[in-house]
């Protein structure tokens, strides 16, 4: 039995490890970066852990290890932020340009999974603090979770750079791997809440 947790837990050490490391990985040795300056390197660098962050953020909502789970949401959110700040300090004029009514369908994109991701991190802080029923409050976290990740990787799949060709692959994987986890967060977190609701009432 020990074996077998132990070999069920290095499993899944590696899969975390892959799926952090993969999308910067790619990133970091495509030619779309060679001669780049530092400001987009580490652009696109944040942009691509912030990816695996997203797919990574259901997988531990699932599970009862909720700290983790929201303290990854806001590593998520910082590293939007760090992605979007050194597009600005890169080309302050396209990144403006790109934030505008008329910029691309993209950054559009990224712009209302930003503002998503920022709903998602202040129902996690405020949850206790919110009027909001307990299933009123699972269910919205899982929409803005699904618009998070839906239009987050969305943008980053449009995107052309670091992570076209190969890159489409895996961003497209991890978003349906994010995708599936979010029902299957909801689901267990309101299982684990019905399973308790006997006991609160004695």
């Amino acid at each position: 039995m020990a074996d077998r947790r132990a070999l069920a837990l290095g499993a899944a050490v590696a899969a975390v490890v892959a799926i952090v490391a993969l999308p910067a990985t790619l990133a970091l040795t495509d030619d779309h970066l060679a001669g780049a300056s530092v400001a987009l390197v580490l652009s696109t660098v944040a942009g691509a852990l912030a990816v695996s962050a997203l797919a990574l953020q259901p997988l531990l909502a699932r599970g009862r290890r909720i700290a983790r789970h929201q303290i990854l949401g806001s590593v998520a959110l910082c590293l939007v932020l760090v992605h979007v700040a050194a597009l600005f300090v890169e080309s302050p004029d396209d990144a403006r340009f790109a934030l505008s009514p008329d910029g691309p369908t993209r950054a559009r994109m990224a712009l209302i999974a930003t503002i998503a991701l920022f709903g998602v991190v202040a129902l996690g802080a405020l949850r206790s603090r919110l009027p909001l029923s307990a299933g009123t409050w699972r269910v919205l976290h899982a929409y803005l979770a699904v618009v998070v990740i839906s239009l987050g990787i969305g943008h980053a799949v449009l995107t052309d750079g670091a992570l076209d060709g190969a890159g489409t692959v895996v961003l497209i994987g991890l978003g349906v791997l994010g995708l599936l986890g979010v029902p299957a967060a909801h689901a267990a977190r309101t299982r684990r809440a019905r399973d308790r609701a006997p006991s609160d009432e004695l």
